[in-house]
């Protein structure tokens, strides 16, 4: 068999040319989930999902028990499927062998789906979780899901608008996923409203403003930009907003301080003549790039020794909020205040 992509996967489901022992991972949860759905659907007849569906948890449950369960035939259906989400196979090599040994000898009526959703897989960093990739390529199918660029994001929002009745520019499709963030369940859900609530016709950056519900992240960016213009009346109306909102403000200050770095690293970009394209290449913007358009725009009129102290301040207040019982609202409040000063000169 081997390691595929999301367009494999989906060949192999429409196909229903399924492998014995599936391994999914990657970091986008949404498509993780999505395809262990469309799997199981195929797999499980409802009448008899209470004999061939298993669905264990990995930390729960030894790999032995499972691959026992593994050998028993299925009950009126072609096959059992197994789900086996999150097993830790980066703590113990003795398991990646014990699944080596079955899969030399596989039960060709059971489906195994080791789904990996809240465990990081590093193949690179973890000789046991190499093995493990290893061993189902080999025998079965590796599927790793990651999350999507810009421009993918950008072709599906464009493609789902465009099956609701709706059109959306390309500009317009950027904007939505800067507004709401780059989660892709949160993505689909955003523009399936804003199409609903059109019934037809065109979706412009006015729609997205009045019916889009903005990411904290968003949120947080009105906030810099504000700070960024000195309209410090305009910052704390948001900063009261999201005090009212109940959003932790040690979780506030992080997104601003994402922002300045974002600046930062723009500046020390274009100062070392590579261009701020190449933070692509040192820093995970994937899905993210508008990000560094943002901070090219903001960063113009700032030098690199106004960025420094900027983040010096941002490093000082995140160590109080950690250390001292001091108000985190208050701390932020007063952080506000420091960078408006500071972009003030």
């Amino acid at each position: 068999m081997a390691k595929i992509g999301e367009a494999e996967l989906k060949n192999q489901i429409k196909n229903n040319d399924f492998s014995n022992v599936y391994m999914i991972y990657g970091d986008e949860g949404y498509l993780k989930e999505f395809y262990v759905k469309k799997l199981k659907e195929k797999l499980v007849e409802s009448a008899f999902a209470d004999f061939n569906y298993h669905h264990y948890d990995g930390k729960k449950v030894p790999l032995s028990e499972i691959l026992t369960d593994a050998d028993m035939m299925p009950m009126m259906s072609s096959n059992t499927f197994l789900l086996v989400r999150d097993y830790p196979f980066d703590k113990s090599k003795e398991d990646v062998e014990l699944l080596k040994e079955y899969l030399k000898d596989v039960n060709e009526a059971a489906v195994i789906v080791f789904w990996f959703d809240n465990l990081e897989i590093d193949t690179k960093k973890n000789t046991k979780l190499k093995a493990l990739e290893a061993a189902v390529s080999k025998y079965g199918t590796a599927v790793e899901l990651n999350r999507k660029t810009e421009s993918e994001l950008v072709r599906l929002v464009s493609s789902k608008v465009k099956k609701s009745g709706c059109t959306i520019d390309s500009a317009n499709a950027q904007y939505l996923i800067s507004v709401v963030g780059n989660d892709l369940k949160t993505i689909l859900n955003e523009t399936e409203k804003i199409c609903n609530s059109l019934d037809g016709g065109e979706i412009t950056r006015k729609t997205i403003d009045l019916l889009a519900v903005k990411c904290l992240q968003a949120r947080v960016y009105d906030l810099s930009k504000f700070i960024l213009n000195g309209k410090s009346d305009e910052a704390y109306g948001v900063l009261r907003v999201l005090f009212a909102q109940k959003e932790e403000p040690i979780v506030i200050l992080a997104v601003i301080s994402s922002c300045y770095i974002d600046m930062y690293r723009v500046k020390c970009a274009k100062a070392s003549g590579q261009g701020e394209q190449s933070l692509t290449q040192y820093f995970n913007y994937k899905g993210r790039e508008w990000l560094i358009r943002n901070a090219v725009r903001d960063s113009k009129n700032l030098s690199l020794e106004n960025l420094r102290c900027a983040i010096d301040v941002l490093s000082k207040t995140d160590k109080k909020m950690k250390s001292t019982a001091v108000d985190k609202n208050l701390l932020l409040e007063e952080t506000v205040t420091k960078l408006i000063a500071l972009r003030n000169g």
